[in-house]
């Protein structure tokens, strides 16, 4: 550890884009503090040692009377680490998403899932389920097939679209750079050694406690897959079954 102040960063993903898994690699560091979903309206998910003792009605009343001021609190409770961080999702406290992106002090950490599809289709579930994290202890789970049409996939991946396309334009205005990761490439050597650069972090091998929640190819997930291939024929998103 060094004297320096701690590298401050945050996540910015679209829901299912493979957020937990990343929070939960960081998390495997040693020289990292990484949170999850601290501005989350259900809760307050902090790093995966203390979520039991983060989510006391009153705790998530005080944080939301002051959320720059819990924000404040979070970033000064380093544990002595050299990076500490959370994620953000769309929707969650618009006034805290505008702060951490005018601040350039914080890194910005921007992941993307490619699949459109897969992304929604994890949506729909968590919706179902509930179940929203799983972890290398959690129980089995039934899982509904779920019904999707095009143009329900469309507007999805268009709100995704415009979620980052509204971060990208808020960087450029404010001249700063982020770090853009791949879901799919999260274990990658590479990809890994971008995010220890961004943070400033010693190499270190990087494990997960995220369990991959819907694997099974996307036939065996949506009831009317034979009907939605159909539909997607010939559009930008036919590639989604891939």
């Amino acid at each position: 550890m060094t004297d320096a102040a701690p590298r401050r960063f945050v996540i910015l993903a679209a829901r299912r884009s493979g957020s937990n898994l990343l929070c939960s690699l960081l998390g495997s560091h040693p020289e990292v503090r990484c949170h999850h979903e601290l501005f989350n309206p259900k809760g307050i998910f902090t790093t995966l040692e203390e979520r039991d003792a983060a989510d006391a009605p009153q705790a998530i009343k005080a944080r939301d009377r002051d959320p720059l001021g819990f924000l404040d609190r979070v970033w000064a409770d380093t544990r002595q680490a050299r990076a500490i961080g959370f994620k953000m999702t769309p929707d969650q406290a618009p006034g805290v998403l505008a702060h951490v992106l005018a601040d350039p002090g914080i890194a910005k950490i921007v992941l993307r899932r490619r699949n459109a599809l897969r992304r929604l289709v994890s949506e729909r579930i968590a919706d179902a389920t509930g179940r929203w994290e799983a972890y290398d202890d959690a129980p089995p789970l039934a899982r509904p097939r779920v019904h999707v049409d095009a143009s329900e996939l469309a507007e999805h991946a268009a709100r995704v679209d415009a979620f980052h396309a509204g971060i990208e334009a808020a960087l450029r205005r404010s001249g700063q750079s982020s770090l853009s990761l791949r879901y799919e490439f999260l274990f990658d050597e590479d990809e890994q050694a971008r995010l220890f650069e961004c943070l400033g972090l010693s190499p270190h091998p990087l494990r997960t406690r995220s369990v991959h929640q819907n694997p099974e190819p996307l036939d065996q997930l949506i009831a009317n897959a034979a009907d939605l291939r159909r539909s997607l024929a010939g559009t930008p998103l036919a590639h989604v079954f891939d």
